[in-house]
This record gives C-alpha cells, structure tokens and sequence, in this order.
C-alpha cells in the first residue's frame, strides 16, 4: 500500500501554495483570491492513540501539566462526543485509549502530563474496567462518568463538568452523526460552553435534556445541523423554552459546508492563528484533534483527503488563518489539502481529475474530449490529446531532452470509444479475454477516451524502439522520477495490479495537472484510487 511513514509529532511542512488563484477547466474549483499562503503543520502519530498523544504535547508544550485528562474511546465516538468542552472547560486533555488498556504512548503522556483526576467516559461497553485500574497510577482521582445511553452520557458529562449557574448557552447535536457533533464540540469548547447530544430525528426532547437545560440556567442555544439531523419539532421545543430569538441553527448542504458555517457562528470575529483541518470521511484523527482546536479557541473543518471543498476553502484562505494544522498523516489527509488545493470532480468525464477504472466508466461511456490537439513535439505520430495535457507533454519532452534522457515520441493518445472498441476486441480474439483484461481497458472505461492519457515511447535507443520496452530505457527512467514535474503520474505501476486491473505500464502516463502530481509524488502514492481514497477496482 502506502510508502509513507507517519510522524509520531507534529511537523512543519512549510508554506502552502495555493493552487487556484486561476480559472479552471472543467469539473474544477471556483476561483478564490488568496491573501496569504498560510504556514502548514501535521499532527499525527502511528497510530490513532499515538496522534492523540501528540495532539495532547500540542496543547500542552513540555514544561506544562494538565488538570484532569478525559479517557475517551478510540474505537467509537459515541459516547466521547461531549468529553472536548468538558475537558476544556476544566483546563485539561482528552486522550484515546484501546478499550482494554491503555496503550503505551497514552500511558506515556499521561505520566508527562500528571493530573489531579482521570474522568473514564462511557460505560464498560466502550471502556473496561481494566482502564480504569491501569489509570490508578497516573492520578489521585480516577472516577468514570457514563450514562445507560450515549445521550445519558453526555449528560452526565455536561453536569460533571459545568455547574449550574455557570454558562448561559450550549449546543446541541445529532448523537448519530459524528461529524455535526465533533465541529459542534469544537464550537462549544470555544466558548467554554457544553454541547447536549440528542436523538434528532426524535419530535421532541426527553424528560431529562429539559431539565439539564433548566438547571444549567441555559439562556440561548446553538443547534448544530440542518432538521435531518436535528428535527425541526427538537427547534420548536428549544424556541418553546427559552424564546423565539435565543435559538440558532448552523447547518449546511453536507458536512464540509456544514463545519464551515458552525465555524462562522462559533468564530464571527476570529483573530489571527491557526486553523485545524480533519478528513471528513473517518472520524479518529478529528476526535484525537479536537480538544487542541477547543482549548485555543481555533475552527476545526473537514476535507476531503486529497482536496479542500469549495466551501471550506474561502474560510483556509482568509486573512485570519496564518496557519493550516492538519490532523493526521498523509493517508488521512494528504499534503494537497495542505496547499489548499481546490476539490475537482473525480466523476464528470471531462474533469482534470476524473478516474476512470474498472469500477467507474465514463459518463457517457462515448465521451468525446473538447479542445483535441496534436501536441507540438517532434514525434506526435498524429496522436491528439486534450490541449491542457498536450502543452505539458510538449514541455516535458522538452525537459526530457535537456536533461539528457534523450527523445520521445507518442505512441498512442486520444481514442475514441470506437477505436477503444476495435483495439480491444483484436486482442480478446489473439489472446482471450482474460489476457486482453489486464492490458487493454473495455471501451468506455478508458483513459484514452479522456484526452488525458497518452503512450510513450523512445527515439534513438538501439535495444528498444517501442513503448512496451521503455522502462528499460534512460526515457523511461526519467519519466519515473521526473513525470510528475509536468503533472502526470505513471498510472499503472509494478505491484499494484490488485489496484488497478492492470499489469505495469511504465509507457502509460496520465495528465492530472501540477497540483495533483506534486501532492502525490511528496506523498509516496502509487495508485489513483489510493491517493483519492477509492476503493481498489481489479475487476469490472
């Protein structure tokens, strides 16, 4: 899989470079105006246990201590959704912990961080028994908070950590959907504020969610979530108890929209600083991360793991984020979100980045390229590609030769769904079908039908004149190491058939722009489908 080491602390990447402020093609980001590139930061661990001892260091440099530190479930959020504003409001630290012990580097930071008290959140169903005993020796109090419900729980932490008469608001969360509820935290955590988790889809409130509210003095509310999440009869009774204008609702079209408007709620004059960004799919490196993000007073967002969304990425780009701390490794979220790298579409065929495989044709399956060209090289064969990709095999060919790899030529590009068909058909009649399926694409499932992907092969080599021999070549070699300069990658790599579908094709190069290559060379990828977390397609 990946050839990627994750750090066990947080490290500089350096400064980000926006990749948008252009127009671009089709299937690509809006263009957003950068201020300034803000500095870029990881915090990850080799495990999700290790990333939440390093968030922990984070939070609190060497030298400080921490009150109490909250135990929360590394292996399911549900009961640890309300542990963040708990533990920030008390001045302390939330650690994840396997739910039969504590692993090493927990232990390790606990010892560093020698609190008064341990709070083990949830019941023996997330945390044993075996946890709270291990936890004796790290501090004079270790007691365990939890409820016969996951929204029981949070509650019982609310009144654990906030006193009554002591905040005037809170908000309140699905306790079925993580992504609302640990953006909420955050939220709260801001404002030293508790969050309530709730059966949303529920009409109304139970018994004992309105007498929390009642003994807190609550004064006004924040509902995180559009009425799929939390239901517009949970609104009404919230507006009921205390008025019309002290409830507001943060909710968006999914969940990066929606992280981004709690945030514009939670964070309405946000000084300089920093900003935490979480894959949106996986909910581990958010929950090791959010305490860190609550306890400085920072927005947390989700991405996707390769891009930041469009309506996330105006928020990275404002004048008060100077600096973008991702949460999590590269396989979590790769250096691309990083660089702030605006989302395109992996499915409209005539995207920049569209993957096309196995599992996913085009749509239409006779997809016709705009802007088909015959690239300027010496060698084009009369082979067409989409203008974009043509001008920067041009360029790279150009490099190529410079730097003394010697010429290439084009064996094949752009072919349409007809001759996909026709190529394909010849090689299942001269060599079965089987044999054809790892060396030709069906027609409609093609690169070449894009305009994007293109054959090569070298000029001027005694031993090898075809591109099914260049990675024998000073051609192929460059390309190995240098393709991604120009922004191609070599699609179908050795070892990776279990991947693709396909046995190695060091000739077969696929144009999907700078901004892509660059993030998945810095990463070690070797595959499309892993770099934008899609499943492997071996078969159709």
């Amino acid at each position: 899989m990946l050839a990627v080491a994750l750090a066990t602390v947080g490290v500089v990447l350096g400064t980000a470079t926006p990749s948008s402020a252009m127009s671009a093609p089709a299937g690509g980001a809006p263009t957003v105006a950068a201020v300034a590139a803000p500095s870029v930061s990881r915090i990850t661990g080799g495990d999700r246990y290790a990333m939440s001892a390093a968030a922990s260091r984070a939070a609190f440099p060497t030298g400080t201590t921490a009150p109490v530190v909250y135990l929360v479930s590394g292996t399911s959020p549900w009961e640890s959704l309300s542990a963040t504003p708990a533990a920030v409001r008390q001045g302390g630290a939330v650690l994840l912990t396997r739910p039969d012990g504590i692993p090493p580097d927990v232990a390790t930071e606990l010892a560093r961080l020698s609190p008064d008290a341990i709070v083990v959140v949830g019941s023996t169903a997330s945390i044993s028994d075996a946890v709270l005993s291990q936890a004796r020796p790290y501090a004079a109090t270790v007691r365990r908070v939890a409820g016969a419900t996951r929204y029981l729980t949070a509650q019982a932490l609310v009144r654990h950590a906030f006193p009554a008469g002591e905040v005037t608001t809170a908000w309140i969360a699905t306790g079925t959907t993580w992504t609302d509820a640990l953006v909420g935290g955050v939220a709260a955590a801001s404002r030293r504020a508790p969050l309530l988790t709730v059966d949303g889809s529920a009409t109304t409130l139970p018994a004992t969610t309105v007498d929390l509210i009642r003994d807190l003095g609550l004064t006004s509310v924040t509902v995180v979530g559009g009425p799929a999440s939390v239901s517009s009869g949970i609104e009404a009774q919230l507006r009921g108890l205390l008025g019309a204008t002290a409830v507001s609702r943060a909710s968006g079209s999914d969940r990066y929209a929606a992280a981004a408007q709690i945030n514009r709620l939670a964070f309405p004059s946000l000084s300089t600083g920093s900003a935490h960004v979480a894959t949106g799919r996986g909910y581990v490196d958010a929950l090791a991360g959010a305490f860190l993000a609550g306890r400085t007073k920072r927005p947390l967002f989700y991405s996707q793991p390769y891009c930041v969304p469009e309506s996330v990425r105006p928020s990275l780009l404002a004048a008060s984020v100077t600096s973008v701390v991702l949460l999590g490794g590269e396989a979590s979220v790769r250096s691309t979100v990083g660089s702030l790298t605006g989302c395109r579409s992996i499915d409209a065929a005539s995207s920049l980045w569209v993957l096309v495989n196995k599992r996913n044709p085009l749509s239409p399956k006779t997809y016709v390229p705009s802007s088909l060209v015959v690239p300027s090289v010496s060698y084009p064969n009369g082979q067409r590609l989409r203008s974009d990709a043509a001008a920067a095999v041009a360029t790279m060919f150009s490099a190529a030769r410079a730097e003394g790899a010697g010429r290439m030529s084009i064996a094949s590009g752009y072919r349409s769904y007809s001759t996909q068909y026709s190529v394909y058909w010849n090689r299942v009649s001269t060599h079965g079908q089987a044999y054809a399926d790892v060396w030709i694409a069906r027609p409609g499932y093609s690169e070449h039908q894009t305009g994007l992907g293109l054959d090569v092969a070298p000029v001027g080599n005694a031993s090898c004149s075809s591109h099914t021999c260049i990675g024998s070549t000073p051609q192929g070699a460059w390309l190995k190491r240098n393709a991604w300069r120009f922004g191609f990658v070599i699609r179908y790599e050795s070892g990776y058939t279990s991947w693709t579908g396909y046995n190695s094709e060091p000739w077969h190069l696929r144009f999907v722009g700078g901004a892509l290559s660059a993030g998945y060379h810095r990463g070690g990828w070797h595959t499309l489908e892993q770099f934008l977390g899609e499943p492997a397609a071996p078969t159709y």
